[in-house]
């Protein structure tokens, strides 16, 4: 399978709009399907995947429910900082279609590289206030 940065973008956004505490201050968590719901262009199977490796990578926390082999299902409780720091960098259309092109002109880059675009093309603009 293969990480789709676009996917990757859309979720880390849903999660910092829509994850939040419930009365008692434990976490309300996200699930597979609503995430499925929220982001319809995408696959099942492509959600799932960038969930693992979102929280494989540190960027989520998760709770993955494993059965007969695979997913059964993903509960998301919350961005890690790593992740805050990470949608911060991209979350910006006008960074992100910068990074978009930027990448363009190669197959993959690790997000990693894109996080480093986004916080290069954010000093740019910055730069020029």
């Amino acid at each position: 399978m293969q990480l789709k940065h676009e996917c990757v973008r859309d979720i880390l956004i849903f999660c910092e709009k829509t994850l939040s505490f419930d009365e008692n201050l434990s976490w309300k968590p996200l699930y597979l399907d609503d995430f499925c719901s929220a982001l319809p262009k995408y696959s099942k199977e492509d959600i799932a995947y960038t969930l693992y490796l979102l929280d494989e990578a540190k960027y989520l926390d998760t709770y993955i429910i494993n059965a007969s082999g695979g997913i059964c299902d993903i509960g998301v409780y919350r961005l890690t900082y790593t992740g805050h720091e990470f949608v911060d960098t991209i979350k910006s259309d006008t960074i992100w279609k910068k990074i978009q092109k930027a990448l363009s002109s190669i197959n993959s880059a690790s997000l990693p590289v894109i996080q480093s675009l986004g916080f290069h093309y954010a000093l740019e603009i910055l730069t020029h206030l």
